[in-house]
């Protein structure tokens, strides 16, 4: 029904179009549900009425229609919007007449339309807006009842509409674009009346809902819920239902249809009503609506849908494949489906699962791409009903869209400057998320190539030596790449660390200084050393040794005097600075200085010789006793010398030379020994040096201990005290009682220790690991400062125990191969350096570390050596004895072995495997072989024989010979050469094979030669021939006949049949049985012996002589006419070829100047499709001879430029020069087939029309450009032509030259 509302609002005139000017509109219904649904929109009103309302109201204001104006674009929610601007001088009141409408009732909404509501999309770009409207329908009267919305299709109902009037309509509904082209398109739309029932019911059932099985026969009862019958009692006996049930006699409902099917698309529930009308009479029930329910039968297998092939990328893991889902149109328990995979093809049963729940397939194992699986995929619901589909898995590359992903992307690492070669850095990691392999590679960073990493690992590691001091740091960047070539980088920031690998240097070594005498604490000079290495090992410590007499600085290097100098002892001081760095392991350096002392004149005199021992007669007076001698060090020397102590009235003394007389004679009974103490006045004191003495000296020093064995580490430094040694002296008096000590030692004892000569103490001299002695004997000498001077020797013996470990970061001294290979040739000398073998991890200098190699196995004829090389870094194999011999041994496999301190050593390729190979020369002459079984008889010769009037090229014998050599220089080649006299005729009849020696193809029947004990010599072979009955000779194939010879070994000659020996050795009863068995024992069953006997030869018969008369008169006649009748055929045959000839010749020419217009029939085809043009080209091609057909070879290849594409052109009818050129229908995708052929005239332009009149030789002219430009390019295709003529002369085909009209033929 429809509601006219009335309202009230106001608007600016300012109002946006599309604002909303009114939301208040409010209708209500009464109705429930859809019914009671209500929309509003606008309907058009009276103008002339909306202005005398508005006059009436107020004659100032104007009023108008608001149709037009205003909107309801939501006809649900009744909101009234502005549609166009508003103008308030032109009217200042608007009247909107709006209708409210439900759709039930006397009228109806908006229909629903199923599936979908009306909708047209226009497909162009402009989006140009589309118009609704009715184009036709069925019934005729459709428009009055329904309506269409032109802006939004909505289909309206406009008045209520019975069954009686039509069942339903069909209506054409038009879809218009609002452009001038007016395109449009139709939809055809089923509206279905639904009965509606006026009557008031009177009805009433046992149940309002029943259930029956699905199928029940026509028949069966409804049942309600608790099992009974569903009955329905009515007034009337006339009851309305569905077709689907039926009421029986008893009221009760039943099935009134077979086979009812519960499963879609049939519904589960039918909902019917039932109407009870009186018979005759108007009266009716309230309708009673009931609802039967299809109760389940599993009576429908599983539906399994038919699934296109599935693609999985390769790889490992479980993997998604595909979710099979199967349908089942039965319900409940009936409905539970179980999926299983019933068969996998190519034996891949173990790697897919199936889910028996979801049906979600998945790989449980390893797929590899390019295989191919048909997986039978298996449904069964509870019933036991089951369906089979089939899914087909291909197995493609992994999707390759990530790349790897690193650990982290950045990476500070660390690494030792003494790192070994092949020693890991780090390992970088990176990992695919398609868990592809990665492969790694150093993009930047390695100029110097200093690292390495491994491609599948990714470990870093060293190749070649670092040295920090060079460069300290590397940035690296790493690549990582996966198979499908996607990668991702990462840095590596490498900081070299630092070992003590470098020595202290003294800046400005050596170094020179002054310093007065006297001064005790007198700054001497600086000296300065620099270290490359850093932190601890760059600290320098400075140091100097402790009998000079100066000290050190050990931070500043500053040096200073110890004591005071004295210039008169010593002018000059040299001594070495020692420059240390702060590491565990120090490294040292030194320089020396030399300081001058400045003189002072503060000294006084001194003796240097403390102790004079003399001897003197007995009863001598003025006897010379000794002279002592003292010195003063100051330039202005002064000595005057005193006795001090001892006999002066025995003894006097020069003050001026020191010359010591006796004064009178002495008594050796009344004193055997004096002692005098001998001064100088200018210097009183008394100590050391001040004085002297006079004394003998007659007792050597004794050790007061036995020095026991001492053990030192071999990282002892030096100066470590290895042993002090205390020897004393019985002397009386100076110097025959001062002991000094010195060590002597043996062998390298010296080299590495030292004692102190005044206290006997024995230090370390030099580093204990340059050696790998583990055990020194040291001889010490102590003796005592007389005259004579007398000592005495004690030993000491020192052991050195090597602990000795490779410096952090390295395995030891090894080789870095475990196999080497070389070759040497067989003639190479003694001396002769065959492989050097690279030492890593070495010592940085040779006399470090004792190092040695030598060869521990392999070399028992001691053919090779193994030493050092100088530098210390390889060892060095040489060749010991220059006694190789290829022939004798081909190859030696030396085991080379390390040898240092046992703590420097990798024990694990401490040795290495040296295989040497001997290379072969030509040192070996060639030597002749001859067989075994006429070696004794032959006698170093080779015997054959051949017959007199053998052929030329006969073989005769074959030599044979070897040599030792190898390759090619072990090929023999022969050759006759004279070796002797008449040698030289034999090389003129025969001719030796240089390659084989093959003379004959001769073989050494060596049954022959042991049962006759003679050469023999096989002559040739035949078939057997035997003696027939007639006494004739015949030939048995079966067999054959060995002829052979016999050769004397004693004179080297052939022997006669008739020779005695021959008789008694071969042809005897004896002879030819036992050749006879020697021979069948070597042929064994390969042949049978028949016999042996001489040559047969046919008998001698007398001849029978014929005479055959001819007659000699007859005889040149007959030669005289064949020779006439060959003649006149010869000059027959002649004339024929030529008439033939010129008939040929004639027919060619004609057929040169054949030649047929084509006939152009036009072929139509559609209208609104392209016109194509069909022309038929008919080729002229004179015949010609076989050899001409032959010569015939066309070439339609790329290669042939004369059938080349790019000169053809497409000509239509629109004449346009500017299209010439386009692109040939060969490259063009759009291109199918046409057939092209020079244009004959520039008049055939319409060849439809063209008569064909005969055409005469030579009346065509060429097609010049400006008929091709008369032509034009087409996209159609129409025609085509070459527009360029081709020279053909190459081909020999001479007919297509410039006056042939026929230019170029082909077909495309």
């Amino acid at each position: 029904m429809t509601a006219v509302l009335s309202k009230c609002g106001v608007a600016l005139q300012l109002t946006p179009v599309g604002s909303t000017v009114f939301a208040g509109l409010r209708a209500r219904d009464a109705d429930a549900g859809v019914n009671g649904l209500v929309e509003y929109f606008l309907a058009e009103g009276a103008a002339g009425a909306a202005a005398a309302a508005a006059a009436a109201e107020d004659p100032r204001l104007s009023a108008a229609d608001g149709f037009g104006v205003f909107a309801i674009p939501l006809p649900h929610q009744g909101q009234v919007t502005l549609v166009r601007a508003l103008d308030y001088e032109r009217t200042q009141r608007y009247l909107l007449t709006i209708v409210a409408s439900v759709s039930s009732g006397t009228l109806a909404g908006v229909l629903a339309v199923r599936p979908d509501r009306i909708q047209a999309v226009d497909m162009d770009s402009l989006d140009a807006p589309v118009r609704y409207s009715f184009l036709s329908g069925a019934p005729a009267t459709y428009a009055d009842y329904f309506a269409i919305d032109a802006a939004t299709g909505a289909v309206r109902q406009v008045r209520a509409v019975d069954t009686a009037v039509a069942k339903s309509f069909d209506i054409i509904v038009k879809a218009e674009e609002d452009t001038a082209t007016r395109r449009f398109a139709t939809a055809k739309l089923v509206i279905t009346v639904k009965p509606v029932d006026t009557s008031p019911p009177t009805i009433t059932a046992s149940a309002l809902e029943g259930f029956v099985d699905e199928n029940a026969p026509k028949g069966t009862r409804v049942l309600d819920g608790d099992g009974a019958p569903l009955t329905l009692a009515v007034s009337d006996a006339d009851l309305l239902t569905t077709p689907f049930f039926a009421v029986d006699e008893a009221g009760a409902l039943v099935v009134d249809e077979e086979k009812l099917d519960r499963d879609p698309p049939s519904p589960g529930k039918f909902r019917f009503q039932v109407v009870a009308r009186e018979r005759g009479g108007p009266a009716a029930s309230a309708p009673l609506s009931l609802a039967v329910a299809l109760r389940d039968v599993n009576d429908n297998a599983p539906q399994l849908p038919h699934l296109p092939p599935v693609a999985v990328p390769a790889g490992e893991g479980r993997r998604h494949v595909v979710r099979v889902e199967a349908t089942d149109n039965d319900l409940g328990e009936n409905a539970e489906i179980t999926y299983s995979i019933f068969h996998v093809s190519n034996n891949g049963r173990q790697r897919f699962k199936i889910d028996p729940q979801t049906g979600d397939i998945e790989t449980v194992g390893k797929l590899s791409a390019g295989e191919q699986y048909s997986i039978t995929v298996q449904a069964t619901d509870n019933g036991g009903l089951l369906s089979q589909s089939i899914v087909e898995v291909q197995v493609v590359p992994g999707p390759n869209t990530r790349s790897p992903v690193f650990e982290q992307p950045v990476y500070e690492v660390q690494v030792s400057e003494g790192a070994a070669i092949n020693s890991t850095v780090a390992t970088i990691t990176a990992i695919d998320p398609e868990k592809d392999p990665v492969t790694y590679s150093i993009v930047s960073g390695n100029d110097l190539r200093q690292f390495t990493i491994g491609d599948r690992t990714g470990v870093l590691s060293v190749i070649r030596k670092l040295d920090r001091e060079d460069l300290t740091r590397y940035q690296l960047l790493v690549k990582a790449e996966d198979t499908g070539g996607l990668s991702s980088t990462a840095t590596v920031n490498i900081r070299v660390t630092d070992i003590n690998d470098k020595n202290p240097e003294f800046v400005n070594d050596p170094y020179s200084f002054t310093v007065r005498e006297g001064v005790e604490g007198a700054k001497v000079g600086v000296v300065h050393a620099v270290d490359a290495d850093e932190g601890a090992n760059a600290v320098v410590y400075y140091s100097v040794p402790d009998d000079v007499p100066f000290v050190v600085d050990a931070m500043t290097g500053e040096i200073r005097t110890k004591v005071a100098l004295d210039y008169e002892k010593k002018q000059e001081h040299r001594f070495v600075v020692t420059a240390k760095d702060g590491a565990p392991d120090p490294r040292l350096a030194t320089a020396t200085v030399t300081v001058a002392v400045q003189d002072v004149e503060d000294e006084l005199p001194i003796f240097h010789i403390l102790n004079y021992p003399a001897r003197v007669p007995e009863n001598m007076p003025d006897f010379l006793v000794t002279q002592v001698q003292a010195d003063d060090p100051d330039t202005n020397q002064q000595v005057t010398y005193e006795i001090r102590q001892g006999p002066t009235d025995l003894f006097r003394i020069d003050p001026r030379t020191g010359a010591i007389h006796t004064i009178r004679g002495l008594d050796y009974e009344r004193e055997s020994q004096y002692v005098m103490i001998i001064g100088t006045r200018e210097n009183p004191g008394s100590k050391p040096g001040d004085t002297t003495r006079v004394d003998r000296n007659d007792i050597p020093p004794v050790f007061t201990t036995v020095p026991r064995p001492v053990t030192l580490s071999d990282d002892a430094p030096i100066g470590t005290t290895v042993s002090k040694l205390l020897a004393t002296d019985s002397d009386g008096t100076a110097p025959n009682n001062k002991v000094r000590y010195e060590l002597i030692g043996r062998g390298k004892a010296i080299k590495f220790f030292q004692i102190d000569s005044d206290t006997g103490v024995i230090t370390v001299r030099d580093s204990l690991r340059k050696e790998a002695l583990t055990e020194y004997l040291l001889e010490v000498k102590a003796y005592d400062l007389g005259d004579p001077r007398l000592s005495s020797q004690v030993q000491v013996q020192v052991f050195v125990r090597h602990q000795t470990t490779p410096p952090p970061g390295q395995k030891g001294i090894a080789f870095p191969d475990d196999t080497y290979t070389a070759e040497v040739p067989e003639n190479a000398t003694a001396g002769t350096l065959i492989k050097a073998l690279t030492i890593v991890n070495g010592p940085s200098s040779p006399n470090e570390v004792p190092l040695g190699c030598n060869i521990t196995a392999g070399n028992d004829d001691g053919l090779f050596a193994a030493t050092i090389s100088p530098n210390g870094r390889s060892c060095e194999v040489r060749l010991q004895r220059g006694e190789l011999d290829h022939e004798t041994s081909t190859s030696y496999k030396l085991t080379i072995a390390l040898q240092t301190l046992m703590g420097l050593i990798d024990p694990m390729h401490r040795t290495s495997q040296l295989k040497v190979q001997v290379l072969d020369i030509n040192d070996n002459t060639p030597r002749f072989i001859f067989p075994e079984d006429s070696a004794v008889l032959s006698h170093g010769k080779y015997y054959g024989a051949v017959a007199a009037d053998a052929p030329i090229g006969t073989s005769v014998i074959q030599v044979k010979a070897e040599d030792a050599d190898s390759g090619p220089r072990g090929a023999v080649q022969y050759a006759l050469v004279a070796a002797g006299a008449g040698a030289g005729e034999g090389a003129d009849f025969f001719a030796v094979d240089a390659a084989s020696g093959v003379g004959e193809a001769a073989r050494v029947v060596a049954a022959l030669q042991r049962a006759a004990g003679l050469l023999a010599g096989v002559e040739r072979l035949a078939p057997r021939t035997a003696r027939a009955a007639n006494g004739s000779l015949e030939l048995d194939p079966a067999g054959t006949d060995v002829w052979f010879y016999l050769v004397d070994p004693r004179n080297d000659s052939v022997l006669e049949r008739a020779s005695a020996r021959v008789q008694r050795s071969i042809l005897s009863p004896g002879g030819v049985s036992n050749i006879t068995h020697e021979v069948a024992m070597e042929l064994a069953a390969a042949a049978t012996v028949v016999g042996l006997h001489e040559p047969l030869q046919e008998p001698v018969r007398t001849p029978t002589t014929a005479v055959a008369a001819v007659n000699w008169d007859v005889f040149p006649y007959a030669l005289i006419v064949i020779a006439v009748v060959i003649l006149v055929l010869g000059v027959a045959g002649i004339v024929y070829i030529c008439i033939s000839w010129s008939r040929y010749k004639a027919y060619k020419e004609r057929m040169q100047r054949m030649y047929v217009v084509p006939r152009y029939d036009p072929v139509f085809v559609e209208p609104n499709l392209k016109e194509y043009e069909t022309q038929v080209l008919q080729m002229s091609v004179p015949l010609d001879d076989s050899d001409s057909y032959n010569d015939l070879q066309l070439d339609f290849s790329s290669k042939n430029h004369a059938f080349s594409l790019d000169s053809v052109s497409y000509l239509t009818k629109d004449h346009n020069e500017d299209s010439i050129g386009q692109q040939s229908p060969a490259s063009s995708e759009a291109a199918t087939t046409a057939r092209a052929s020079s244009v004959v005239g520039a008049g055939l332009s319409d060849p439809m029309n063209a008569p064909d009149p005969p055409l005469l030789p030579g009346s065509f002219s060429r097609a010049s450009d400006e008929d091709f430009a008369a032509l034009s390019a087409s996209a159609t295709n129409e025609n085509v032509a070459f527009r360029e003529k081709k020279d053909y002369s190459h081909l020999g085909f001479s007919y297509l030259g410039d006056k042939n009209a026929v230019e170029t033929t082909t077909e495309l």
